[in-house]
């Protein structure tokens, strides 16, 4: 059989134009996947938490796999705590699987307030609302404070939710080059006059696939020059990089401010499920109104605001940002001395560049063979020249584990035949 390249792209649009026609169309491209035994647009389902060691089931071979994990986003291993577990449980029993409601009617809870003061202290901000995943908290900041009058600018590598809820406000939207300040600047010099409505530039403060942070002291400069507000998407920063997990601004030494909106998740580094806003009373006070994915969507349930709670206690109590740190800087130096191509990442996200798409299916199969998890990434969420292996860091991994994730990755990159530097 032809080697089959998985195509995110093709069935976008189906030949004849019609609804079904694309859905018939990926029905065959399924079948292909499925042929080919990939694991990408259907999963080998886990079955035990998510931890440094998983368990699976191999759907094509019908039975069970044990492999080290390195695509999770759960950076600091909280998925499995025994703490938040138990943290949870003693608030299910007292206050139910469910809040019951969306939160302007009746599902705001006791914990919910609770943790929305914990995120506060965590990013030094006034206020912050919860909301029911970091995509709902992106879409709801965006499409909650601009609309057809105001311009947006956004990094080119800005996460997917940011730019859906730029499409539901109507604003206008112009993207400058990744961490490119003179782009931003030429873009905000050009545009202020036209906005008097005004203008929000986003960013995110770790890149979910380059795994680098945003140079947000110049960024802020600029900003601020042209009287913009800026905001800044923490999914990956989080619990990740700064004091005790304090986010990008903490990383930078930068403290609240008016003009800046934090938005972020709690379902990467801090283990559970759920996304927040951080910003000033007045800002937060205005979208827990208008905001319509909080507005329309049922609140977090209390158990899930007790694990956060429980999961950010640890962050403070424990040295585990700090292991995620020094794994983080391990395998990366072990990779940049293999000669692999990782970017310029500084964070748990590093990126191993492979520049094939079919090469990237096909090696983050055979990685899964040899024992670990690591997701490929291909066009268009990346240019075809930069497709790569996406390896996600644990603060829970071993040293052993680093060390074999590499000696697998210079296996395969050798078997086909792609050239390290």
């Amino acid at each position: 059989m032809e080697d089959y390249r998985i195509s995110l792209t093709a069935n976008r649009k189906s030949k004849d134009g019609s609804i079904m026609g694309k859905v018939l169309d990926f029905k065959e491209e399924m079948i292909k996947h499925e042929n080919s035994s990939y694991n990408v647009y259907k999963k080998n389902p886990f079955i035990t938490a998510c931890d440094r060691q998983v368990r699976y089931i191999d759907r094509h071979e019908s039975k069970e796999q044990n492999a080290i994990m390195f695509g999770s986003n759960s950076y600091l291993g909280l998925c499995n705590s025994e703490y938040v577990i138990n943290k949870s449980i003693e608030c299910i029993k007292e206050l139910g699987v469910g809040s019951g409601g969306v939160p302007l009617l009746t599902g705001t809870t006791i914990v919910q307030n609770e943790l929305e003061r914990s995120i506060s202290s965590l990013t030094g901000f006034e206020d912050s609302i919860l909301f029911t995943s970091g995509y709902c908290a992106n879409l709801g900041m965006v499409s909650g404070l601009l609309g057809p009058e105001n311009l947006i600018v956004h990094d080119k590598l800005n996460h997917a939710s940011l730019i859906d809820g730029t499409i539901l406000s109507g604003a206008k939207m112009l993207r400058f080059k990744h961490n490119d300040l003179t782009h931003l600047e030429k873009i905000l010099k050009e545009n202020t006059s036209k906005y008097p409505g005004g203008i929000l530039v986003v960013t995110d403060g770790v890149f979910s696939m380059d795994g680098d942070i945003a140079d947000i002291p110049a960024i802020l400069n600029i900003v601020r020059r042209y009287k913009c507000l800026l905001a800044i998407d923490e999914a990956h920063a989080t619990g990740v990089i700064g004091e005790n997990g304090g986010g990008t601004l903490s990383y930078f030494n930068i403290g609240y401010s008016k003009d800046i909106i934090l938005t972020g998740c709690l379902s990467k580094a801090l283990g559970v499920v759920g996304g927040y806003i951080s910003a000033s009373q007045e800002i937060i006070d205005y979208l827990r109104v208008y905001a319509r994915s909080n507005m329309f969507s049922t609140s977090l349930p209390p158990g899930d605001c007790a694990s956060v709670l429980a999961s950010l206690e640890l962050i403070r109590s424990t040295d585990i940002v700090k292991r995620l740190f020094f794994n983080s800087n391990y395998l990366r130096e072990k990779l940049k001395d293999n000669g692999f191509e990782i970017l310029n990442s500084k964070t748990a996200i590093i990126p191993v560049i492979i520049g094939d798409d079919l090469k990237a299916s096909l090696i983050s199969k055979d990685a899964l063979d040899l024992g670990v998890v690591v997701n490929p990434i291909f066009t268009p969420a990346v240019p075809a020249n930069l497709s790569r292996l996406r390896i996600s860091v644990m603060a829970t991994h071993t040293k052993s584990d680093l060390d074999m994730l590499v000696s697998i990755l210079i296996n395969l990159f050798n078997k086909y035949d792609i050239q390290r530097l």
